[in-house]
């Protein structure tokens, strides 16, 4: 009985350590000048934000690796099981159905339309292509929660990843 207690113990404490490490990781950022749209503008045309910069991509392959390190599948399986999630989700979309991936998230189709003053003259043309829309479950949120932040300069942030976590507005100069 006292073995297993000491084992239970142990395991306990790997568990809590595994957590300690994974809460020490940090999201990178780099400080950036945008034009300011704030009600203070007049004061301050340019303000600083945070931007998050881009680690490395994890591919596929490796994505693939650490799950069939972790459960035992072959690698086979886990693409296969991957590949079917991909197309039943996708089907269900159409569909206009909301798919549940368990704690990963939900997700479903949105989409938006022209106005039109008389439904009469409103034709199924006018409906923009749809969007993915994801919400988080409760593991993802509960990660999002516990996520710290790490400035880099702007040196470091450069060649940080692929895009650098850049985004399509401008960065007055």
């Amino acid at each position: 009985f006292s073995r297993i207690y000491i084992f239970d113990m142990c395991s306990i404490s790997y568990s809590f350590i595994n957590l300690l490490n994974i809460s020490i990781m940090a999201i990178k950022f780099k400080m950036v000048p945008r034009k300011n749209l704030g009600d203070d503008q007049a004061e301050h045309p340019v303000k600083q934000y945070a931007q998050m910069v881009c680690g490395d991509l994890v591919t596929f392959e490796e994505l693939i690796e650490e799950v069939t390190d972790g459960s035992g599948v072959s690698s086979a399986s886990v693409k296969a099981v991957l590949d079917r999630v991909n197309v039943v989700s996708i089907r269900h979309l159409r569909n206009g159905r909301r798919v549940n991936l368990g704690e990963l998230g939900n997700l479903r189709f949105s989409f938006g339309s022209d106005g039109v003053t008389d439904a009469k003259d409103f034709d199924v043309s006018m409906i923009r292509e749809p969007r993915v829309c994801f919400f988080p479950g409760k593991a993802l949120r509960i990660a999002k929660s516990r996520t710290n932040f790490e400035k880099v300069t702007v040196s470091e942030g450069k060649n940080e990843g692929e895009g650098g976590g850049e985004d399509d507005r401008p960065v007055i100069e």
